[in-house]
């Protein structure tokens, strides 16, 4: 069974899930910054628990997914960076992402603006780009989370596209390697 590899940069640990950080995903997912322009609403500890388990089903099935990231010097949790494959009703008009893998991150309020979400991602990615078949990998984010855009356009993903209503419009960026 593949499980996620330990992935270290200058600051930063990226490891597999634990059953102990529960947690601080759910204080994570309870955060408002956070998830303002992610789920939208708080997660209740059961949702946590939930996303916390799918987190080794990607890794197991697919042989890639999320990885806890955790501050070298302190120990401290950051947040969770990765790639996934969800399945997304918001995606349903692009169906040529279907098998795309996803990427993803999110980091708590303590960390935005720091460098740490860059650092991360990057190193994600890179692993990605060594591991994972097929050249393309994009990312959905809200058009209203400029933190996020500018993110996804430093490591190398551009705007291709957007999804879902107007209500919920999503932006959709692609990077091939």
């Amino acid at each position: 069974m593949i499980t996620a590899p330990t992935l270290t940069t200058p600051r930063l640990t990226l490891r597999p899930h634990r059953m102990d950080d529960l947690s601080d995903c759910v204080a994570l997912w309870q955060d408002p910054v956070v998830t303002r322009y992610t789920t939208g609403k708080a997660l209740s500890r059961q949702d946590v628990w939930t996303r916390l388990l799918r987190h080794p089903g990607h890794w197991a099935l697919l042989g890639f997914g999320y990885w806890v990231v955790e501050d070298r010097a302190s120990g401290r949790f950051v947040g969770e960076v990765g790639l996934g494959r969800f399945k997304r009703d918001v995606l349903a008009e692009h169906p040529e992402l279907d098998a795309v893998p996803e990427a993803g991150w999110v980091t708590l309020p303590w960390a935005h603006g720091q460098g740490y979400a860059h650092e991360a991602v990057s190193a994600a990615l890179a692993w990605r780009d060594g591991h994972v078949t097929g050249a393309q990998t994009f990312c959905i984010i809200s058009p209203e989370n400029g933190a996020s855009v500018r993110l996804a356009e430093r490591v190398g993903f551009a705007v291709t596209g957007g999804a879902g209503s107007p209500a919920d419009r999503v932006l959709v960026l692609t990077r091939v390697r």
